[in-house]
């Protein structure tokens, strides 16, 4: 079941478009990275998904319910940490978690199971101004969760923590997401956390969507493989690779090339090259990282 839909999404500020017809969807117990450099438009897309301001074009639902049209049922499906969480300093972190569940009408019990959750049983009953910053995160997290939403948003999640906190951040999520089977959308340009955290990830570059990918094993699969070939007669050989129709990008670095082509077209090119007379040095198959496809996708395979 698709917990979260955005449909053909516009979004206008003035009269600069800042997305461009944007879709995806993300599961129940998926964790759905939405990856992109500053500006490229997902801070303006969650503020769509938690009805701060609508769309010009397209729609958004939660859970079959329209984010603009029926806001507040929509909403109660959601939790959402937004960076840094505000939380009342000169409260103790139950007493702030049980504001929250007076608030959504719930029984304090479920303070407990969230605090469990997210690994503060230690620390609960001090006063918030003594946590540190990886604390806050998780209180906030617990805030999130008390509700049990069936999606999670999460925008920049682990700025400013250290590597143990970000350690902490990323298990907590993980476990969220399985025992509940909460849908977890993570807006990030951080391509470690992404990488080795998500399901799926979605590109998004200047308002438009690039490609929306799955993650297994922190490798990105999709229609393409990357190889390397190192050749003695580079001119020739850049004419024969650019010509074949499986080929989709060349990049060429004296005489290594650096080959996008579609999946199993490895056999094929080497072949092709061979049968023209074109000696082969070296080839081998890069693994698809996450980096790799970032920079194909959102930097034109160019670093600026």
């Amino acid at each position: 079941m698709n917990v979260l839909e955005v449909n053909e999404v516009h979004k206008k500020l003035g009269r600069r478009d800042i997305i461009k017809g944007i879709s995806f969807s993300v599961k129940e117990g998926e964790i759905f990275g939405f990856l992109g450099p500053n500006g490229a438009g997902k801070t303006t897309t969650i503020r769509m998904m938690v009805g701060l301001i609508k769309p010009n074009k397209g729609s958004i639902t939660i859970c079959g319910h329209d984010v603009a049209k029926n806001t507040k049922l929509a909403l109660a499906q959601v939790g959402a940490v937004v960076e840094n969480p505000e939380m009342y300093a000169y409260l103790t972190g139950r007493q702030n978690l049980n504001m929250v569940a007076d608030i959504r009408g719930l029984d304090r019990k479920s303070v407990d199971e969230v605090v469990e959750i997210v690994n503060l049983q230690n620390r609960i009953n001090d006063k918030v101004r003594k946590y540190s910053l990886g604390m806050k995160q998780r209180l906030g997290l617990a805030a999130a969760l008390i509700a049990k939403p069936k999606l999670l948003i999460l925008d920049e999640p682990t700025n400013g923590l250290d590597p143990t906190g970000i350690l902490d951040f990323r298990e907590i999520v993980k476990k969220a997401s399985k025992v509940a089977n909460t849908a977890v959308f993570i807006s990030s340009h951080i391509l470690s956390e992404v990488q080795q955290l998500c399901d799926t990830v979605a590109f998004i570059s200047s308002g438009e969507i690039k490609a929306v990918e799955s993650i297994a094993g922190g490798q990105v699969n999709n229609e393409t493989e990357t190889l390397v070939i190192i050749t003695k007669e580079p001119d020739k050989g850049y004419g024969i690779i650019a010509k074949m129709d499986s080929v989709r990008q060349v990049n060429r670095e004296d005489n290594v090339f650096t080959v996008t082509a579609e999946k199993e077209a490895a056999c094929d090119i080497i072949r092709g090259l061979v049968t023209e007379g074109v000696d082969i040095y070296e080839v081998y198959k890069k693994h698809n990282q996450l980096e790799q496809r970032y920079m194909e996708l959102v930097e034109g395979g160019k670093r600026a």
